[in-house]
């Protein structure tokens, strides 16, 4: 298998790419920009000089002219009456070329203008006093030079650019190797280490997001075992009933029969509400449903549906997982019958952000230690109510209104009784 390259290299390589290219992108601007100051300022004093020899050379019988065409001779520059040479290079440097340019838009007419390389540049202005003599400028090249000087300082500069990517790719990609050293510990449930201060925001929020992602695997991992005790202990007692039953022939019994029914029910109903707190309903797809038809629906089926009451609008569509949210109102109205007392009532309520699916009974309610515990896996309230129950009935329920952006909220009513309110967002109308 192909081995991925680590995160330092490709940000050193990255870091390094982009140092490069500032620095060729800059090269560049800086050759072009010192062609241009080269013709503006080189051209002008060659312009000046050709305007000062062709006039000196037009009085060479004065002793004084020839005196400082002498001296002129020694700068480089020379008067002569042949035709400048042929260049013996293709291409003649661009910044003769540009001076060149320079000294003929000067002088009105670049056609008296020859810019020449053999290999020396030169430049050769044709006089204006006459046609047959040309004054001759010898350009120094300083391209041998300028060539190495500009290959030691892209070294330089390449060195210096490696050292800052190095460093930088060091400084960033150092807390992610220490996030990905402390990820175990924080997974585990240990605390942030005092090594990520300082580190940059997203390594932080990183290394957050790790530790939730661990409370979030530990809380699961305990509700599993948690579940499981709870099936153990659910099963064994209608079990051990079914097998005394059984050994003692007790199926011939009607009362014996239906009672060994009733325990089979009560199994079935345990492991329904297992399965379901274990498959949560994520896969669930979101419908636009009626709340108000929904809970008629489920009212309807009670065993005694004279004691119940709906309340609120007779239509009120939400966007939700219906059968998620079908089994999560019905455990609420079980354990209503199952630990309170009639007449029940379910009111649905549409506030500005928010609906309210509220389930009520007129029982003694729960008591304020068990209440803070209640909607917890496998906490029942036959403390304070009594009844059976698998203890999941709230469980579902709050994760129900968790996975629909809600909450479920659980409180003894002021005038006596319980009350359970799933609060969902509220659609957009």
């Amino acid at each position: 298998m192909r081995r991925a390259p680590s995160t330092f290299a490709l940000v050193l390589v990255l870091v390094a790419a982009a140092l490069l290219l500032a620095l060729a992108l800059s090269g560049a601007l800086q050759r072009r920009f010192g062609r241009q100051v080269v013709s503006d300022s080189y051209g002008r004093l060659a312009l000046a000089t050709t305007l000062a020899t062709d006039e000196l050379a037009s009085r060479r019988q004065d002793p004084a002219a020839r005196q400082v065409l002498g001296s002129l001779r020694l700068l480089g520059v020379h008067v002569r009456d042949a035709q400048p040479p042929a260049p013996s290079v293709r291409r003649i440097a661009p910044a003769l070329t540009a001076v060149a340019r320079t000294v003929g838009t000067g002088l009105g007419d670049p056609s008296r203008v020859v810019a020449t390389q053999t290999p020396d540049s030169q430049l050769w202005v044709r006089s204006a006093h006459d046609p047959s003599r040309w004054i001759v400028l010898r350009t120094p090249s300083y391209r041998p030079r300028l060539l190495d000087s500009a290959l030691l300082l892209s070294v330089l500069a390449g060195l210096i650019a490696l050292a800052a990517a190095g460093l930088a790719a060091r400084l960033l990609t150092r807390p992610l190797e220490r996030l990905a050293t402390q990820a175990p510990a924080l997974l585990a449930g240990a605390p942030t280490d005092a090594s990520l201060d300082g580190s940059p925001r997203e390594v932080r929020r990183l290394a957050d997001a790790i530790g939730d992602a661990g409370e979030r695997l530990r809380a699961a991992a305990r509700e599993r075992e948690l579940m499981l005790a709870g099936i153990s202990h659910d099963l064994r007692t209608p079990l051990a009933r079914l097998r005394l039953a059984l050994e003692l022939g007790d199926a011939g019994d009607p009362d014996r029969r239906a009672a060994m029914v009733a325990d089979l029910e009560e199994l079935d109903r345990a492991l329904e509400q297992c399965l379901a707190f274990v498959r949560e309903g994520r896969d669930e797809a979101v419908q636009p449903t009626d709340l108000a038809t929904l809970a008629g629906q489920l009212l309807a089926l009670r065993l005694h549906p004279d004691d119940w009451q709906l309340e609120g609008p007779a239509e009120l569509v939400a966007p939700v997982r219906a059968t998620l949210l079908r089994r999560a109102l019905g455990n609420l109205m079980d354990n209503a019958e199952r630990y309170g007392a009639p007449p029940f009532s379910v009111t649905l309520v549409r506030e500005r952000k928010s609906l309210h699916l509220r389930v009520a009974d007129h029982g003694a309610g729960a008591p304020p230690d068990l209440l803070a515990r209640l909607g917890q896996p496998f906490v029942r309230g036959d403390a304070a109510r009594g009844g059976g129950g698998s203890g999941l009935g709230l469980s579902i329920a709050a994760r129900a209104a968790r996975l629909h952006g809600g909450e479920l909220a659980l409180a003894n009513r002021p005038g006596g009784g319980f009350e359970a309110i799933v609060r969902l967002p509220a659609p957009a109308r």
